[in-house]
């Protein structure tokens, strides 16, 4: 819960807003002066009280402000240092043109908003002398997680283009969508997939394309999610220990050991112990291990082929 400003605080803000505001508003009344800053028309005239005895260095008739208000209404002048609003720094600048760039990407529909939008980007913009325009890209399309979340409330099936990075491949699947999570910041779907039969996890950021269908496999309902286990396969390290224990999210990376991994993903373990260029050499499953063999025999006969004679 954040913290209550201090008073001299408030009080302080409230001071360095009127003056730009009486400029703007000549001939307020001092009633609704005090209505527009939420204070009591006693605090708003001690307010303007102090604010009469203000001025550049020197503090003789010239250089304070001319400020009236016995009349009951409000003008001022002699204020050209702070008749304008309190200013805003580049950097507070651009993180409102950012927070409205999200709010454009989140109405897209709504003509008001967008407008109102477009309208104080551009000022900020200027005022900034910023030129080019900021994207806060979102890496979910707002319509594909409107549609999971309309799938879910309607209990309808999806078809999704996705793109595993396990695999590096893309494909389509229908799926029965059970539930959106976020996991460190990242928005996962789980749900059940009708091509492989199982429980999988979907990250939002790689379904590419997605259409709602009207149908849904009804003996989903009553499932618990369960996780794929994968499949454990035995690795032995023989250096880089610290690079080897985070590639393979390991506690412990003892030397020329062997040591039991959890893996879900053939595709992966390829890739791993290709990217740990001898650091690492897989030991089971065996017949991935001569799968790793052979595309390794595929590379080194393709670099002789074409490595000069």
């Amino acid at each position: 819960m954040p913290h209550a400003k201090p008073a001299p605080i408030i009080h302080t803000e409230r001071l360095l807003a009127l003056v730009p505001y009486i400029s703007a508003h000549q001939g307020i009344t001092v009633k609704n002066l005090a209505q527009v800053f939420n204070v009591t028309t006693t605090q708003i005239i001690a307010d303007l009280t102090t604010l009469w005895m203000c001025g550049l260095p020197g503090y003789t008739a010239l250089e304070l402000m001319d400020l009236s208000f016995e009349s009951g209404f409000v003008s001022i002048r002699n204020a050209p240092t702070l008749k304008s609003p309190r200013t805003l720094s580049k950097e507070e600048i651009i993180s409102l043109l950012l927070g409205l760039d999200l709010v454009r990407e989140s109405s897209p529909n709504n003509s008001e908003i967008l407008n109102s939008v477009a309208k104080l980007s551009q000022r900020l913009s200027q005022k900034a002398g910023v030129g080019a325009r900021f994207r806060a890209t979102n890496p979910v399309a707002s319509t594909i997680r409107s549609d999971i979340e309309s799938s879910l409330l309607k209990q309808e099936n999806l078809k999704i283009t996705y793109h595993s990075l396990y695999n590096d491949s893309v494909s389509e699947r229908e799926i029965t969508p059970l539930e959106l999570r976020i996991d460190n910041g990242v928005e996962y779907l789980f749900a059940y997939c009708l091509d492989a039969s199982a429980f999988r996890v979907f990250r939002l950021d790689r379904i590419q394309k997605l259409t709602i269908k009207a149908d849904r496999l009804k003996a989903v309902k009553s499932q618990p999610v369960l996780m794929d286990q994968g499949f454990t396969s035995q690795i032995c390290i023989y250096s880089r220990a610290r690079l080897m224990k985070e590639r393979f999210g390991l506690e412990n990376a003892p030397l020329n050991q062997r040591i039991a991994i959890q893996a879900f993903s053939r595709q992966w373990i390829i890739r791993s112990i290709f990217a740990s260029s001898a650091s690492a050499v897989l030991l089971e499953p065996s017949d991935l291990a001569r799968e790793i063999a052979q595309k390794a025999q595929l590379i080194l006969d393709r670099y002789q082929a074409h490595s000069p004679a």
